[in-house]
């Protein structure tokens, strides 16, 4: 926890959470740093929450790895790179379900994991089938007191408004 958030807004019943996934905190520069030098001419997409990120900026900074082969990526858009990169061969550091739809979408590339490992047994319970169950059958209901639920819509609906562009569109 960084050290001033509950002395600068004076609650000692706050746990903060330093916001990552534990899979991709588990992709590191060691396995990212040993496989680009393994593959030189292969693009890598890594997603920002991967522990690697930082090692893929400095591999970029030294010119280990070109700067333009590092990119930097949401899930989203490494499917929208994949159909566009000119590169034979990318690392991929983030969950390796994503791999399946990196392949479907450039089947020509060979994409490979940083870490071959990084599997989430959490991702992998969402499916379609799952959520028309709890859709259709209430199954799965997630019930918070109304007061919580307020609290929580109002900050949602702040952060909506300060995302928004100035001319409301």
């Amino acid at each position: 926890m960084p050290p001033n958030e509950k002395r600068e807004t004076g609650r000692q019943n706050m746990h903060i959470w330093a916001g990552e996934c534990h899979v991709h905190a588990g992709i590191n520069g060691a396995e990212l740093s040993a496989r680009a030098a393994a593959k030189p001419d292969a693009d890598l997409f890594i997603h920002p929450e991967c522990g690697c990120a930082t090692s893929a900026l400095y591999l970029a900074g030294e010119g280990t790895v070109s700067p333009e082969r590092v990119k930097i990526l949401s899930t989203g858009d490494m499917v929208q790179a994949a159909r566009s990169t000119s590169a034979e061969s990318v690392l991929v550091a983030t969950e390796v379900g994503l791999l399946h739809q990196l392949r479907k979408a450039a089947p020509e590339i060979d994409f490979q994991a940083v870490n071959p490992h990084a599997t989430c047994r959490y991702v992998k319970m969402i499916s379609p089938g799952a959520l028309l169950r709890s859709l259709r059958e209430g199954k799965d209901e997630v019930i918070v007191p109304r007061d919580v639920a307020d609290r929580a819509r109002n900050a949602v609906e702040r952060m909506l408004v300060i995302g928004r562009p100035k001319d409301g569109v």
